[in-house]
């Protein structure tokens, strides 16, 4: 794998860096403070082509592939990791179309949602142990030739804003047991209807609610892929997601890092900046390593789905890294910037808002939110 961009992924790095600068520093902190959709910004991702990277030129899309993407996704997310999980959601039912879509679902959604005249969003998760399980799970079943789906589906990001939802519902199979099988539906579909958004911890301004579906009834054109791909279209569709989480981690993490690092250099202890020490100085080696390693890792994988090769095990290897050592990277440079580093505010000798604690609360955003480190290891053990 080389580690080097092409002048394609140059460009769209530094497009992604200039949008960062003059749409989303201005709006970080207050977008932080009062969750609000930032209808505004993603309108103006649309116009810089970065929620169609890896839509091909023939779909209405970029075609600059996985790679442009999550270096896209971490350089956006050190200064705005909300707006990253808004585009993360979008991508990753875009990249599910766009794998096993037909002709006609290829046509009718993938340009919009590459141009940015729809969003999209992935529809997983469900209250029960596992999905199909439970009181609300979301199941499917056979009314003539048409699907009905009755049920609901739990921390859905892009709720409520999304145009086009990817579902993923339990329905029965021929061997009289039950198998997964995916949909694509329309946000005004009758029947279909979204809750309260969530007060999140972190990553506030990407909504979070759940999708209730009553009687939603679908044609056959809804179904994504075969009868048969559903369980194949969410566990690739999930390692693609989880993939874009793991390049907002680091990419909070670096910004973690550069603010701790220059925190050091101004900070004086016993005559000395701080930043001479070499406690401090292990600390940011550390910040610095395991982002590092976590990169080359999401880099390696998203070459992986560009050759078009298994990628699967490893985008879990990532997760179950950065699920272990994710929050040190926030935890490490907090300790640098001491009591500083849980401040929201600075003193006004200092001036400005202070963006570890809310980088902190985003990061469990990208790493807890809708799935534990759990699935990972049984992926991975699973390859040995």
């Amino acid at each position: 794998m080389s580690s080097h961009l092409t002048d394609e992924q140059q460009r769209i790095v530094k497009s992604a860096d200039a949008f960062a600068d003059e749409f989303l520093e201005p709006i970080a902190a207050d977008l932080d403070r009062n969750g609000k959709y930032p209808k505004a910004v993603i309108a103006e991702l649309a116009k810089h082509d970065l929620l169609g990277l890896v839509v091909t030129k023939s779909a209405g899309g970029t075609g600059a592939g996985f790679t442009a993407h999550v270096e896209a996704l971490q350089r956006l997310s050190q200064t705005c990791p909300a707006v990253g999980s808004i585009i993360n959601n979008h991508t990753a039912a875009s990249y599910a179309i766009s794998k096993w879509g037909s002709e006609a679902q290829k046509t009718a959604h993938l340009s919009a949602l590459a141009k940015g005249q729809a969003l999209g969003a992935i529809c997983v998760y469900e209250s029960g142990a596992a999905l199909g399980l439970g009181a609300d799970a979301l199941l499917g079943t056979q009314a003539g030739t048409n699907i009905k789906l009755n049920g609901k589906k739990a921390f859905v990001r892009n709720a409520g804003v999304a145009d086009t939802y990817l579902v993923f519902a339990t329905l029965p199979a021929d061997d009289g047991k039950t198998a997964i099988s995916a949909f694509i539906v329309d946000a005004k579909t009758t029947g279909l209807s979204v809750g309260v958004a969530a007060q999140t911890m972190g990553l506030r301004g990407c909504p979070v609610a759940e999708v209730t579906f009553e009687n939603v009834v679908l044609d056959s054109a809804a179904r994504l892929g075969a009868a048969k791909d559903g369980a194949a279209i969410l566990s690739e569709t999930l390692s693609v997601y989880a993939l874009g989480e793991a390049a907002q981690t680091v990419g909070i993490g670096k910004a973690a890092a550069k603010h701790a690092a220059a925190a050091a250099k101004h900070r004086i202890q016993f005559g000395h900046p701080i930043y001479s020490l070499q406690a401090i100085q292990t600390l940011l080696a550390e910040i610095a390593s395991d982002a590092h390693l976590a990169w080359l890792g999401i880099r390696h994988a998203a070459q992986l789905i560009e050759d078009g090769a298994p990628f699967e095990t490893e985008a879990a290897i990532v997760k179950s890294f950065l699920g272990r050592f994710g929050a040190k990277l926030l935890v490490d440079a907090i300790q640098v910037e001491g009591g500083l580093g849980i401040c929201e505010t600075a003193p006004p000798h200092f001036g400005g808002a202070l963006p570890l604690a809310r980088l902190f609360r985003d990061l469990a955003g990208t790493t807890l939110l809708e799935t534990p480190a759990d699935f990972p290891e049984a992926l991975i053990a699973a390859s040995l």
